[in-house]
């Protein structure tokens, strides 16, 4: 009997990485480009359906232990936004396509029951670093071969960003950025050739980041790096690395900005960084997220107190998380978001040491990248990802280091 049920248990693991690697990888969006919409349609209710019988495997699992506050905050904020969005759908008569909003729900209704278990967590962790490795793999050879889901195949002309199997540079650079983080602090071989899996890991997170070309991305690495190696910056090393990290970075720029190998445009983004970081934002291309921002911005101000209706910022391509829940449900959604996020700073700055800079790392991608995409909160694997993070830096959870893979 015990031998069932562990069985049982692998199996019930299992309803839950499928989908989260099939939707990390794109595989939907590949289906409903190549093959048939018909077809990408099953593949997206065979998910939800995975993870629905998922949660019976573990709904009465012993090992279960009881909601972290952050998921408590995450379903007060979700009966908010529907609450109030579907409110004002009904007084503005905007369309909802109202299953499509509820799969990032459904997903992370499933993934707060399968990762309250710790050893589900472990997994996730395994999974997570496959399943982005191998996205980022893909990024690297679509971009090889000038291929673009953005462009439905080989695009004609040379690619000046990689999207990999997202279609999008800057979602791409997200996972780079996550993938990064989540092999350095989690994944620890023992033995040389897993050390070198490691590296290489790494190198291919931050190569795939580079043919991103995303700004926004290549300024959140100073930041993550910064929270990673922050052991560097004590009193001692602190002198020393104000003049190493300098010279580096400016003869590190100034090759790129003279490389014969890189593009006008590619160079332009370069030179964007540059000026994000020395704070010369008058001179940096926003790439007209700041026209698609004021527009939503008017529609805020059209209904500030109700919002719009539930998936308004996303039908009008606002590209802001953040305000975008403001446009959907309101102020008061909106403020509670920010509070959401700011639980998750707090909770986090204040967890162990083994967990706290990972954390914050991890949300800082998130969160940053929150002020440029839309798609932030809507995606199944990041809404795993914030599931994750809810339990891991939640004060009850004891200090841990994963376990050693290879």
């Amino acid at each position: 009997m015990p031998r069932y049920r562990k069985s049982m248990k692998k199996i019930g693991v299992l309803f839950f990485i499928i989908p989260l690697l099939l939707t990390a990888l794109q595989v939907q969006a590949f289906f409903e480009k190549f093959v048939s919409e018909s077809m990408s349609r099953y593949l997206a209710y065979g998910n939800l359906g995975l993870i629905l019988i998922g949660v019976i495997f573990f709904l009465k699992d012993k090992r279960r232990e009881p909601f972290a506050k952050m998921i408590k905050l995450w379903l007060i904020f979700y009966g908010f936004y529907f609450g109030i969005g579907l409110l004002a759908n009904n007084i503005h008569h905007n369309e909802v396509p109202l299953l499509k909003t509820l799969i990032p729900v459904i997903y992370f209704a499933g993934f707060s029951f399968f990762l309250s278990i710790e050893a589900n967590r472990r997994i996730f962790e395994k999974a997570i670093m496959i399943g982005f490795t191998a996205s980022n793999i893909l990024l690297i050879y679509f971009y090889q071969i000038n291929f673009s889901m953005d462009y439905d195949g080989i695009y004609e002309y040379s690619l000046e960003r990689a999207g990999g199997v997202y279609g999008d540079a800057n979602n791409a650079a997200v996972v780079c950025l996550l993938s990064f983080i989540f092999i350095y602090n989690f994944y620890k071989p023992k033995h040389s050739f897993g050390k070198l899996i490691k590296i290489i890991g790494i190198g291919i997170a931050l190569y795939g980041l580079l043919l991103t070309f995303s700004k926004t991305g290549l300024v959140v690495l100073f930041l993550v790096l910064g929270l990673t190696f922050h052991r560097f910056f004590s009193p001692k090393k602190i002198i020393p690395l104000l003049f190493i990290i300098p010279i580096a970075l400016y003869l590190l720029i100034q090759s790129a900005l003279h490389s014969p190998s890189l593009t006008a445009v590619q160079k332009s983004r370069i030179q964007d960084v540059v000026n994000i970081i020395t704070l010369n934002t008058s001179q940096v291309s926003y790439s007209n997220r700041d026209v698609l921002f004021d527009n939503m911005l008017n529609y805020i101000n059209l209904n500030p107190i109700m919002g719009n209706a539930v998936y308004f910022s996303t039908a009008i391509r606002g590209h802001n998380t953040i305000f975008g829940i403001w446009a959907d449900a309101g102020i008061f959604c909106f403020l509670l978001f920010l509070f959401l996020i700011f639980e998750y700073a707090r909770n986090a700055f204040n967890s162990s040491e083994d967990v706290k800079y990972s954390s914050l790392s991890i949300l800082a991608v998130l969160t940053v990248f929150m002020l440029s995409l839309q798609t932030i909160i809507d995606q199944a694997y990041l809404i795993g990802i914030f599931v994750y993070l809810a339990y891991v830096i939640s004060i009850k959870q004891k200090p841990h280091s994963i376990n050693n893979y290879v």
